[in-house]
């Protein structure tokens, strides 16, 4: 019987019923990512508003167009500012908080909430409640500094080019550091307490921990955060709409405002394409450059 039992599992069906599994993941991937792709790629070489049936190919005149665009620079500026600026502040606080918080503090888990509550929170709530803070007029931080006697730093924060960038840039810090807190903080629960021991057996201090142990074994975390924080600026749309929509002066024009409004607003659907192509081009390079970076 035994004998019977093991010659009937090692039968083996067809060679490509293991595709089976994965044909359904398969097709809508390719239906919903990759002929989308394509689709947006065909659309890039056409005159068009994304409306009418009359399409005229141009073939490459759309990139040609990108490249001399000066607001198309602008906003690839901006949003690479964004993306190196909110990365690095975030890591760098997040990583300090979750060392903190590591040591012995009384409430761990009602500081945990506190700095983890604004990633939950509704990207349309906050720019309400920035907008409100940041306003010109009667806006809180301006109420603030006036009834302490520093009216000379009451401004035009989202009005002023020079500091509107500046305030998405500190919106964003404020509502995402908390999960660069969360991730160190898991990622230090992993670490053995062993190693913290052997650095102070050989005379070590505080910031000999951080840099011999703390900072290297997080490697992997270091490496994720990028990679979402690189993914997270290049698709950063609602909080730069609902507060500043990309003024003034295009002063905080995003890659994505920009595609909407050539795309929704100017019907330039031709060209918003173009543009979308270019802003994948640009992620996949960077997450490539990413990637390389990591395995050496």
């Amino acid at each position: 019987m035994s004998r019977d039992v093991s010659v009937v599992s090692k039968k083996k069906g067809p060679p490509w019923t293991h595709l089976l599994y994965i044909a359904p993941m398969v097709l809508l991937i390719g239906m919903f990512i990759y002929y989308s792709i394509g689709y947006i790629g065909y659309v890039s070489l056409l005159e068009w508003n994304g409306i009418s049936s009359q399409k005229t190919f141009v073939g490459l005149a759309n990139y040609r167009e990108a490249l001399q665009d000066k607001i198309f620079h602008s906003a690839l500026g901006h949003t690479l500012i964004f993306m190196v600026a909110t990365i690095v502040i975030q890591m760098v606080l997040g990583l300090m908080l979750a060392i903190l918080l590591k040591s012995k503090v009384v409430g761990k888990v009602f500081y945990k909430i506190v700095f983890f509550m604004p990633v939950v929170l509704s990207n349309a709530v906050v720019a309400y409640v920035f907008r409100r803070i940041f306003d010109a007029n009667d806006g809180e931080l301006n109420v603030f500094f006036e009834a302490i006697g520093l009216d000379s730093l009451a401004l035009t924060w989202l009005a002023d080019p020079k500091l509107a960038l500046l305030c998405l840039i500190g919106i964003n810090v404020w509502q995402f550091t908390g999960f660069s807190f969360i991730m160190y903080f898991a990622g230090l629960t992993m670490i053995e307490k062993e190693l913290y021991e052997a650095v102070r057996i050989d005379g070590g201090g505080i910031r000999h921990m951080v840099r011999y142990v703390t900072f290297p074994l997080l490697r992997s975390t270091h490496f994720s955060l990028v990679i979402l924080g690189v993914i997270g600026a290049l698709k950063t749309f609602d909080i730069v709409y609902l507060t500043t929509g990309g003024g003034p002066a295009h002063s905080t024009e995003f890659l994505s405002t920009y595609i909407f409004t050539k795309t929704l607003l100017e019907y330039n659907a031709g060209y918003a394409s173009a543009l979308s192509i270019v802003l994948l081009l640009a992620a996949l390079l960077l997450t490539w450059i990413q990637l390389r970076a990591y395995r050496k």
